[in-house]
This record gives C-alpha cells, structure tokens and sequence, in this order.
C-alpha cells in the first residue's frame, strides 16, 4: 500500500500567510493614524505625502540584494531577521518626535519589508510542488490584502482605547512573536525538517520534489540574470499591476469620499469591499492556473490565461467604475476590476518559482523592483492626471491602458523555461 503524503508543507503555507498578512497590516496602519499624527506633528498634506511614499523608495531598492541573500543562506535566518528588524521600525514610529525622525523611521520599515516576499517565495521553493504554486502564491497575497482590509478596523479600535501610538507597538508585538517562531520551528529543506522535528514522511517529501531537476546547483552571477529574456518581459509586465493595484490602496478613499460623495464613515466600509473581492482573486488565480497546468500539461497556457484574463477583466471593469453615475454600481464595478487584478498576482510569484527554481529569490526580487517602480509613480501620476485634468475619469482610463500592455507581455513569458536552461548556466563544481 502506498503511504499517504503527511500535510506538513501546508503548515509552512499557514505560517507564511500569516507573515503576509503581517505585512499589510504593518504598512496600512499608518494611513488611519494619519489624521491623528499629521495633527500631533502639525504636517501639511504635501508633507504626509512624503511620509507616506518613502516606504517604496526603500522597498524598491532592497528587493534584490535581500532576495540574493535569501538565496545564499536560507529563509530561515533571513525572514526571521527581516521581520524583526521592520517591527523594530514599526515600533519606533511610535517614538518619533519630529518630521524628519517620521521621514528615516519609515525609511528604514521600507527597507526592512523589502524582502519579504522574495524570501518567503525562496521559503516555497523548497517546500511546494510545481502544481502547488500557484495556488500558495494566490492564498498568502490574498493574506496580505486581508492584512490591509482589517487594518483600519483593527487601527481605529486600538486608537479609541489606547491611542495611535499603541496601534503600532501591538503590531510590532506581533511581528516579533512571528520572527521568533519562525526561526525556532522552519527548516530550510523538508529533510533539514525531518532531521529536526520528523512528522515529515517520504511521501510528502517525494510530492515536493516530483517535477523538480535533478541537475546540479549552476551559477548565477546578477549581470547574466539581466541577460533573460524571459524574466525581462516578466518583469516589465509587472509594473502594470503595481502601478493598478496602489490606486486601490492610496486613491480609492479619496475618490469615494470626493467624487462619489461617501461620508467618512461609508467611505471606511465601502472601501474595503474591492480589497475583500481582491483576496478571493488571489486565491481563486492561483489555484485556477495550477488545475489548468495539472489537466492541461501546459504551463504557458495555464500561466498565461490566467494572469491575462485577470488582467482584461480588470481594465474592463475599471471604465465602467469611473463612469457610472450611480455611487454604489462604481463601488462593484471596482471591486469587480480589483478581483480580476489579483487573479494575477499569485501567477506572477508562481512563476518565479517556475523559472527561477533555487534562485527564486533572487528573480522574484528582480521582479518586484520593477514592480516597485509602478507602485511609486501611481500615487503621483493619479495625482497629477487628477490635478491637470479635474476628472477622475481619465487616470482610470491610463490604469485600464497599462493593464491591457501588461496583459500583452505574457505573451512573451515561458513559465516552462528555467532561467538555468534559457541562459545555459554552468553548474557549481563542488570541492
């Protein structure tokens, strides 16, 4: 009789979807403190802006050298530390005391959040089967725009009782909980795990590695990653999901309460809704696109189909939302065009570990660099469009446009095609 595979890799799941949802939690604190700190620190809005958008200017920059390190010595070491460190900066946004200690604080928690994606998808790279990625790529991104549903709830409770600045020492709390946890109970390898705590039998163990290469470690210097092709196409479609997805996350507030006329109150309901619908995308994307690969045995179809379709419907939706008159109809056809968004978002991170394999560190660091340089201008461009305009309709229309060439560059991406195979790496001679 066959032995049954244990579920040991779906505790490794849970234990990083909490560290996503971690995350958001973390970074959308801020914004429901903002009335109350822009007010203690007598900040004008030009001033919270920058406040509010140096956390990507750092996130940006450390992507890739945190994922390089993730890579050379393991996630286990390197989560625990990250984690630590941006609860530490969480922490110590409670004690700033001045303008400019706020603008370093969030500087640092940008640098310090960097890394946790493409660590944790280095973390999967040795724990989840080929068919699974996409599914645990969709559920802990899912995690993570849960992570940013509950926070101005959970927020404006610990602020009533206690203050804004204990909203930011409990969520530090939590992350130092997590990082201890963490690097006491993960191993790098399910065998490491085995050796450690056992509770792992050789069927799970043999699940995980079915489709994995048996070839030897290659090298993988950065300049010759730049040379992929596959990852380049990947990364420049990613941009426009980024770029989408920070509309949602620093203008829809806005853009209820201003050009749909939601009181403050409404507002805070109502825009959470698109983020709920978002969460169920992300965990519908990801396993839809590994049922197609397991019935289909295509991995670019099942990839492609996926993230473009999501993307389409996005760009769809998102007309219609800015056009309606009717406040309640722009607020489903927007979370309509959030749920398709997110469809896609598990896919990108899947395929890192498709492509990228022992180094998906380093390429899904890559990959959100980019990412990041989307993120960054949203907020400013929306604004600018916004301002130079005065309709709320045309930035709208710039986000459906990047939505329809990101879709466009799948097209151009080859999830079955490691990074080792398109650039003929030599392997790591071992002495």
């Amino acid at each position: 009789m066959n032995e049954k595979p244990t579920k040991v890799r779906y505790w490794v799941l849970f234990v990083v979807c909490l560290v996503y949802l971690i995350t958001y939690l973390d970074r959308v604190n801020i914004s429901v403190a903002g009335p109350l700190m822009m007010k203690e620190f007598n900040l004008n809005k030009l001033e919270w802006g920058l406040v509010l958008s140096v956390f990507s200017w750092t996130y940006a920059t450390c992507q890739i050298p945190v994922g390089i390190l993730s890579d050379r010595v393991g996630a286990r070491p390197v989560l625990a530390g990250i984690v630590a460190f941006w609860s530490l900066m969480t922490a110590l946004t409670a004690q700033a005391w001045s303008y400019v200690s706020l603008v370093v604080i969030r500087l640092m928690f940008g640098a310090g959040e960097a890394g946790a994606f493409p660590t944790a998808t280095r973390a999967f790279s040795h724990w989840i089967p080929p068919t699974e990625r996409g599914f645990v790529q969709g559920l802990t991104h899912g995690c993570s725009r849960l992570g940013g549903a509950l926070a101005p709830a959970v927020v404006a409770i610990i602020m009533a009782r206690w203050g804004w600045r204990w909203a930011f020492y409990s969520f530090a709390i939590i992350g130092f909980i997590w990082a201890a946890f963490w690097y006491f109970w993960y191993r790098d390898t399910p065998a490491e795990f085995r050796a450690k705590w056992g509770g792992i039998n050789q069927a799970e163990i043999d699940l995980i590695n079915s489709g994995k290469s048996n070839k030897p470690k290659v090298k993988l210097p950065f300049a010759t990653l730049l040379r992929s092709r596959n990852l380049w196409f990947l990364s420049l479609s990613y941009p426009t999901y980024c770029y989408t997805i920070w509309i949602f996350m620093t203008w829809l507030p806005a853009y209820l309460v201003e050009a749909r006329g939601f009181s403050i109150i409404k507002m805070g309901i109502f825009a959470s809704l698109p983020l709920l619908a978002g969460t169920v995308g992300d965990t519908l994307g990801g396993w839809l696109s590994d049922r197609i690969w397991r019935h289909t045995k295509n991995g670019k179809f099942s990839r492609r189909v996926v993230a473009m379709s999501g993307m389409l419907v996005a760009a769809a939706f998102m007309i219609p939302g800015a056009l309606t008159n009717s406040s309640y109809m722009a607020v489903f056809y927007m979370a309509c065009s959030l749920f398709g968004l997110e469809m896609a978002v598990g896919v990108y991170w899947a395929v890192c570990l498709d492509v990228g394999h022992q180094y998906a560190g380093t390429v899904s660091g890559l990959m959100n660099t980019m990412g990041n340089v989307g993120s960054a201008a949203s907020p400013l461009v929306f604004g600018a469009i916004l301002q130079f305009t005065g309709s709320w309709v045309y930035p709208f229309i710039v986000a459906s446009s990047l939505l329809v060439i990101g879709a466009i560059l799948w097209l151009k991406v080859n999830p079955e095609m490691s990074i080792a195979e398109e650039l003929s790496l030599e392997p790591v001679v071992q002495k």
